[in-house]
């Protein structure tokens, strides 16, 4: 892609392009014949009743659906990142790792934290979750704020813990855990990918009453450097020791590769210590519904 083109495909520009598409024809312009236009004093009484302009709602995975269709996301978002990575300065990550996420959107890493901070971890979470200390996260929703989402779409349990919040200082494991995604991992990704320092963590309980997240992506796609409100990278670390097969909660992974072929289904079990990263403008994602206790801690780094 050109990137003298990047400016025409900023996000804002392909959002109005996609609703001019959408207005009905307009009326022919009535010319340059200023006697041809109207004017206050032609209106009569009644007439000057402002006309109510019909807004077509459309959900957001419909929105994200046409945007796609001008170009795949994750075209845009190999845009952020850098050139000529050095992986051998990478602490975290590997050379494997950083070519999966540029090429298909998503990789995975495997035992990142020790099990006595996932067990630790685990514990405090629960015992925040059964002493009402976490809100519940559809009950958080604003369709003032947010007339995208559906407010039943999930069915789990949050708490903010961001570096300084007071959480942390209730639990030294929480506190590790978060000190991993905000300096090593983050510095691995500021490597490889054009962020801004700015990051999200929310811890997650998912009761074991299949509860689930229907699919949803985390941010629209964008290729603009400057832009600090889309989420660019999501990272998730699990804390589900002894997890197996029929407990659920597996990530749910809607790979569309460059849009040239079928879309695939990729479920990822939410095993201890496992790290899922992908583009957040990329990778449409659900939770599938869960049967046991299901704790996730998500970073989201702009």
């Amino acid at each position: 892609m050109d990137p003298t083109d990047s400016h025409e495909d900023a996000l804002a520009s392909r959002i109005m392009k996609y609703a001019i598409s959408k207005k009905d024809d307009l009326p022919a312009f009535p010319g340059d014949d200023v006697d041809s236009l109207p004017s206050d004093y032609e209106y009569q009484e009644g007439e000057d009743e402002e006309e109510v302009e019909e807004v077509e709602e459309i959900s957001e995975m419909d929105l994200l659906a046409h945007l796609d269709e001008s170009m795949p996301p994750i075209l845009l978002a190999q845009e952020l990142f850098n050139e000529d990575v050095d992986s051998s300065l990478f602490k975290i990550l590997t050379a494997d790792h950083s070519n999966e996420l540029f090429h298909k959107g998503f990789t995975v890493l495997d035992n990142v934290l020790d099990l006595s901070a996932i067990q630790a971890v685990r514990e405090w979470g629960t015992h925040m979750f059964k002493t009402g200390q976490m809100d519940k996260a559809s009950g958080k929703h604003s369709e003032e704020e947010d007339p995208f989402r559906e407010g039943n779409a999930r069915g789990d349990y949050t708490i903010w813990v961001s570096p300084g919040s007071k959480f942390l200082e209730q639990s030294a494991a929480l506190n590790q855990c978060v000190d991993w995604f905000s300096k090593v991992l983050h510095q691995d990704l500021e490597r490889l990918i054009h962020l801004h320092g700015q990051a999200e963590y929310q811890l997650a309980y998912y009761p074991p009453d299949s509860s689930h997240y229907e699919r949803h992506r985390d941010s629209f796609p964008t290729n603009d450097r400057e832009d600090v409100d889309q989420r660019r990278v999501t990272a998730i670390v699990y804390f589900n020791p002894d997890w197996k097969q029929g407990d659920g909660g597996e990530l749910r992974i809607f790979d569309k590769g460059m849009g040239d072929t079928d879309e695939q289904e990729i479920d990822i079990a939410p095993k201890a210590g496992r790290c899922v990263l992908f583009l957040s403008g990329v990778m449409d994602h659900a939770v599938l519904p869960s049967f046991n206790e299901r704790i996730a801690l998500t970073s989201w780094y702009r």
